[in-house]
């Protein structure tokens, strides 16, 4: 492996794979996009050839046996995170995996070892919490600036454009709006606060028949009391937003995705302030970040004993949408 670069490979042509981290891999300082794979030689040929990626390959396997691919994206629909997870760390390649991690404990556990046992980094590529507003965020609360905190909403909606083929709404490939962009929700909750919640109530809708959420609705109870409200959507207007509320002032993100995303900060007499910022595209600071643990061996922020937890609490509130009580979320 060479000491300053990392190679990856794309598993598959995923549209968050070509629209987010192939043109983040071009602005990183240390990472690059050496080859991408389909389950056919034409979709990995076209995509190769569009994107000025040097190699391309047919089949999966193809890929990961490429001896010149240090690490993989693994962009590939929920319920195939946990496969190609573990046959890359078997091959021996880093993973940085799309979120959800997977879609059960027993998964998670099983992808850690994976990795563990073949000395490859594995982590959840959520890059929402890798944004200045969303760390600027968590400092304040942890510094008490808004007292103790009561309430915390986080929003991801928006409107599938095309439900026949939208993977999101296949129950056979873990389609969901809560796995889909409720994860990022329940994410922002337990990074913004510090902790992990104790107990989950969740309420989902299924417009369509599809046999997967359309629209969920989730409270997420965390130690203090704090309450955590989770929305998400496949099928409303696009909305993205996050807030917390303390017994001393509140803070609004008007968007936890944008890098530039400002804070809005009010005190407990209703004065407002706000507070800027400018940062690299969060896709760019994900390979940053990755690539310099791969190089160096530093450890990751977030080990994928993060995913599990997540992981739990997408669950505990699943659970509880399905047999409408209250649900424990599993400790990890």
């Amino acid at each position: 492996m060479p000491t300053d670069t990392v190679r990856y490979g794309m598993i598959s042509t995923a549209k968050i794979g070509i629209n987010a981290h192939i043109p983040a891999a071009v602005k990183s300082h240390n990472s690059e996009i050496v080859a991408i794979c389909s389950r056919f030689d034409g979709p990995a040929k076209q995509a190769a050839e569009e994107n000025g990626i040097g190699r391309w390959y047919g089949s999966y396997e193809e890929l990961l046996a490429d001896p010149d691919i240090d690490a993989v994206v693994n962009p590939l629909p929920n319920s195939m995170h946990h496969e190609w997870t573990i046959k890359a760390a078997e091959a021996g390649k880093h993973i940085l995996c799309e979120k959800p991690i997977a879609v059960t404990m027993d998964e998670v556990r099983e992808m850690t070892a994976a990795a563990e046992a073949n000395g490859v980094l594995l982590v959840e590529a959520f890059t929402h919490r890798l944004n200045p507003h969303m760390r600027r965020a968590r400092q304040l609360v942890g510094e008490g600036a808004v007292g103790d905190v009561r309430h915390f909403e986080a929003v991801l909606a928006f409107t599938s454009r095309d439900t026949s083929t939208d993977v999101r709404l296949k129950p056979e490939l873990a389609g969901g709006g809560l796995w889909d962009a409720g994860c990022y929700s329940v994410s922002a909750a337990r990074f913004i606060l510090g902790g992990e919640p104790v107990r989950a109530a969740g309420f989902a809708a299924d417009s369509g028949n599809y046999g997967v959420d359309t629209s969920f609705s989730g409270l997420l109870e965390f130690p203090g009391g704090a309450i955590a409200h989770m929305r998400s959507s496949v099928e409303q207007p696009g909305t993205n937003m996050g807030e917390v509320i303390g017994t001393k002032g509140k803070i609004r993100i008007p968007h936890l995705f944008e890098e530039d995303t400002p804070l809005v900060i009010t005190n407990a007499d209703g004065e407002e302030r706000v507070e800027t910022f400018a940062g690299e595209p969060r896709f760019v600071v994900q390979f940053n970040d990755f690539s310099e643990c791969v190089l160096t061996g530093k450890a990751p922020e977030f080990p994928p004993e993060d995913g599990l937890a997540n992981t739990a609490a997408v669950l505990a509130l699943y659970a509880s949408a399905s047999s409408g009580q209250i649900t424990a979320v599993e400790r990890v």
